[in-house]
């Protein structure tokens, strides 16, 4: 996973990395604009999570006329830092990406079968209030193949991937968000923005009680089940995700969902590895610092059970499941 984060201010760090300005009014000539950002990144298998293979800062350049984002860093030594995505010219619609690292080089393709919302671009979330909004386009199954050369050495990978384009103006909030995706192309999903004292929480750290941590109040709640067809999808409207501490180097996770029709899931998500990443940004003249933290957990579906369009499942038939898990914590300003 790779991401190219910026954010709008004259102190913004990333992952503690030196500050970097963004101006909102920054002018745009010839259709390409220019603003500082940092390309993140991890790797992860099915048996652990290689955090912060990515981590630099450049300017990047986004081209409407090439419909390229690239932010890449020089070295003294000629080589170069960070990544770029841009659209691929022999399909209706794809992406080709190039990210580098100091421990990790990935360049690949994806693209999709754009027969369906999930198979193609979709507008997941948009946000509007007086503080500000959100938007999140999101294009959930898409193919890759490309060339890896990870921690634990070069290999050619191809499989299911998930891309998509995030815009906050307003406040970032804490959230719990789910994707996993079971062997014949199933894909579940939740997201639950919410409210509680992890607003106040900076770094890593859990309460000492499940009870403490637990103590949210969700501003939205939605989810769905996918069967990997067209017409296989079923939403859900009541969601909890709650952790379970104390069962491991990181919490693992309840997560269960139902909706008004009789369909439910549930599942522990029994989490392997973590990555994390983090915002910081001064406020009112240097007096206030808020943070906001961004850890995604990797993990398996275990305990798997439930009931979708009339279909029971559970671990035996959908096989074992893999995911990741957002648990967001701070106060982003």
């Amino acid at each position: 996973m790779f991401s190219i984060a910026a954010c709008v201010g004259d102190q913004c760090r990333v992952n503690d990395l030196p500050p970097k300005a963004m101006d909102s009014d920054r002018p745009v000539a010839d259709g390409v604009d220019r603003f500082n950002a940092t390309t993140v990144g991890w790797a992860g298998d099915d048996d652990a999570v290689h955090d912060h293979i990515v981590r630099q800062s450049a300017e990047a350049v986004l081209s409407r006329s090439d419909q390229r984002i690239e932010a890449w860093a020089e070295r003294e030594d000629g080589t170069r830092r960070g990544s770029e995505i841009a659209s691929l010219s022999d399909r209706p619609l794809g992406l080709k990406a190039h990210v580098i690292g100091d421990d990790a080089e990935a360049e690949f393709e994806a693209w999709g079968d754009l027969d369906s919302k999930m198979t193609a671009p979709h507008h997941a979330l948009d946000i509007d209030t007086p503080l500000g909004g959100a938007e999140v386009v999101a294009w959930r199954q898409m193919n890759f193949e490309g060339e890896f050369d990870l921690p634990d050495g070069p290999e050619t990978l191809s499989g299911s991937c998930y891309f998509q384009r995030v815009c906050f103006d307003m406040p970032l909030l804490p959230w719990k968000w789910v994707w996993a995706i079971f062997p014949d192309g199933t894909a579940f999903s939740v997201l639950v923005p919410f409210i509680g004292p992890q607003l106040f929480r900076r770094g890593y750290k859990f309460f000492s009680s499940n009870r403490l941590e637990r103590l949210t109040i969700p501003l939205r709640q939605s989810g769905f089940w996918n069967w990997g067809t067209k017409d296989g999808h079923v939403e859900f409207d009541r969601i909890t995700v709650e952790p379970l501490l104390g069962t491991g180097e990181q919490p693992d996770f309840d997560v269960r969902v139902e909706n008004g029709e009789g369909d439910y899931v549930r599942f522990v998500a029994r989490t392997y590895g973590r990555a994390r990443n983090w915002l910081d940004r001064m406020r009112f003249g240097g007096r206030v610092r808020s943070h906001w933290s961004y850890n995604e957990f990797m993990f398996r579906v275990t305990g798997l059970a439930g009931s979708v369009g009339g279909t029971s499942i559970d671990d035996e038939s959908m096989g074992t499941g893999f995911g990741t898990l957002e648990y967001s914590t701070g106060l982003g300003l």
